[in-house]
């Protein structure tokens, strides 16, 4: 596939990414994060498009750029065509489709993303009636859809500009994405109210269109769109925060652990085991025995996550071992038939596991998304805890996207209390892929996009996996509202270090027997670790770091995201290169 290429018609900067825009900017100004066009079958999975060919000239002061190509899976009979047209005071763009053969979609259209720093811009929508809304884009996190029957949407921007977004072809209408992390608003086609799945069959003709137009503000033109060879500030607020504490997933089909493995997971210091069962699996009070004594050789506690249909299940684990009951930190209460734990399972789960569990805490929230406690919160003081988990991959899949959905991490953190109050709340588990699909209506035809499972991310072994890890705990502690947090498994192809046994796919998943992925340093670097220093990056797609202290010692674990150099400074010390793709741990002078 070409790479990305970023091209400037006057005021306008814009990022050819594929058959994508990306990066849309005026004056300077990050206008619109990404256009693009989107299929999600039958199970809402979204499907990449095929591309044969890409072509863009320039003309009369302006840039065309066009791409066609295929579907894929269901969608395969697809054929497309995108045609954009850069000026130098707008951008548009054009989805045509039609397909040879019939098939079944969910959504298949364009969708504009708005940068998520737009949040609590004023708006102005148009709607398909002709009517306008005057509004501000969502601060806090909106469950549900901040604008419908969308014909258009005007912007403000930092310069004083506007953005004025019209679609063509569909009725759009808006979501708030960092409910699922990612840093945007999305206006998508389709309502989500109308009935699906729909079939698509010959005859159909797909023709939507996305318009943007700018209009100048006051003030000047921001530094040019696209990171230059200087220096990247990395500078500290002075607000400091307790770190989350840290741990990892222990699954019933983790491969067998070592010595060596105990050993080496010991070395972490890690606060504790997420152990996930379902109470009507007879194998699960085993498992939670061989999980307790797991926990005791590294000197972690569990946190069980248990699953059952009706919660009176609990009470097959009410005889467990003293020993492992012992080791239980907290038993979070999920439900097979609701999203959120019900408010009157808190009792119930009380007395299902009995008085032995009086000194070990109760939670509840969700085993899915944030969106689940935004739409349905519970009742806080039900429950000692409430969790919700998390992965950057919900709607894409590129790197780039991950990196940006980092960051959404502090806005999802601060907007928790809005819901938990005075409950503790965790993150957990962290996943780099989502773990199964909670909307699937006929799983056993949602297949991978890969090669490897669904749930399994060739890059767990990269570097991405380790620069994710960082900044995600970066960003989740800057709210101080995260107690505890999971990330990962422990061993295996969606852990931090390979089985003794190796990878069980070694062409797509090409590890080595014991193998230490470059996400076991981050675990490592934040040993004695306590708390963490709210830092802003002058380019933190490019560069950032997550500074940290504790027993006597301050240290940056600094992440160069591009495969290229980058020079870093942290506040006034010395600049610092750091290699292409690289983590690199600091030791910093103590600051008062």
């Amino acid at each position: 596939m070409t790479p990305p290429q970023t091209v400037r018609v006057g005021d306008v900067t814009v990022t050819i990414d594929g058959a994508d825009l990306r990066d849309i900017r005026w004056q300077g100004h990050e206008a619109i994060r990404r256009i693009y066009p989107v299929f999600q079958d039958r199970n809402w999975t979204n499907r990449l498009f095929t591309i044969a060919g890409t072509e863009h000239t320039e003309s009369d002061g302006a840039i065309e750029f066009t791409a066609h190509g295929t579907g894929s899976f269901d969608a395969e009979p697809l054929e497309w065509t995108v045609v954009a047209r850069i000026t130098d005071r707008a951008v548009s763009y054009r989805f045509h489709a039609h397909t040879r053969a019939p098939f079944w979609r969910n959504r298949l259209g364009m969708c504009v993303l708005h940068p998520m720093l737009a949040a609590g811009s004023a708006v102005v929508v148009e709607h398909t009636d002709g009517t306008t809304t005057n509004a501000h884009l969502p601060v806090e996190i909106s469950a549900h859809q901040p604008f419908v029957h969308m014909r258009s949407i005007t912007h403000e921007l930092p310069g004083g500009g506007h953005a004025h977004v019209r679609f063509e072809g569909e009725v759009f209408e808006m979501e708030d994405h960092r409910n699922w992390i990612d840093a945007s608003f999305k206006t998508y086609c389709t309502p989500i109210s109308l009935p699906f799945p729909v079939e698509v069959v010959p005859g159909t003709d797909i023709n939507q269109e996305i318009v943007v137009d700018f209009d100048a503000g006051p003030q000047p033109s921001a530094p040019g769109a696209l990171i230059s060879d200087d220096v990247i500030e990395i500078r500290r607020t002075g607000e400091v925060t307790d770190l989350p504490r840290l741990g990892l997933s222990w699954a019933s089909d983790s491969p067998p652990i070592t010595d060596a493995d105990i050993a080496a997971l010991g070395s972490l210091r890690l606060d504790h085991l997420r152990v996930a069962i379902s109470a009507s699996d007879t194998a699960a009070s085993a498992h939670l025995v061989e999980a307790a004594l797991i926990a005791d050789h590294i000197g972690a506690r569990l946190r069980i996550a248990s699953v059952s249909g009706e919660v009176e299940e609990l009470a097959a684990f009410a005889e467990l071992p003293a020993d492992v009951i012992g080791a239980i930190d907290c038993w979070y209460v999920f439900s097979e038939h609701d999203k959120v734990t019900p408010d009157d399972w808190a009792p119930r789960a009380r007395e299902a596991l009995g008085e032995r569990y009086s000194g070990v805490a109760l939670g509840g929230g969700t085993d899915l998304y944030f969106t689940e406690l935004n739409r349905e919160p519970p009742d806080p003081s039900m429950f000692d805890a409430l969790n919700f988990s998390m992965n950057p991959q919900v709607h894409a899949f590129d790197t780039r996207t991950l990196i940006q959905n980092a960051m959404t991490q502090s806005v999802v953190a601060a907007n928790a209390p809005r819901l938990t109050r005075a409950t503790r709340v965790s993150v957990s588990p962290i996943s780099l892929r989502p773990r199964f699909n909670p909307n699937a209506t006929e799983p056993d035809l949602d297949v991978s996009n890969t090669p490897l499972p669904s749930d399994v991310d060739a890059r767990q072994m990269t570097y991405v996996a380790a620069h994710w890890t960082a900044m995600s705990i970066k960003y989740l502690a800057q709210a101080g509202s995260i107690a505890h947090a999971t990330y990962f498994e422990a061993i295996g192809c969606k852990g931090i270090i390979e089985s003794a046994a190796g990878s069980s796919d070694p062409v797509n998943f090409p590890s080595t027997p014991g193998q230490r992925f470059p996400v076991w340093d981050v675990f490592a670097g934040l040993v004695g670790m306590t708390r963490a220093h709210t830092a802003q990056s002058s380019a933190p797609e490019e560069a950032d770091a997550l500074i940290v202290d504790g027993t006597g010692h301050e240290r940056a674990l600094v992440v160069n995201w591009s495969e290229e150099p980058r020079v870093v400074r942290i506040d006034d010390n010395p600049p610092t290169t750091i290699p292409p793709t690289a983590m690199v741990i600091l030791d910093l002078p103590l600051t008062n």
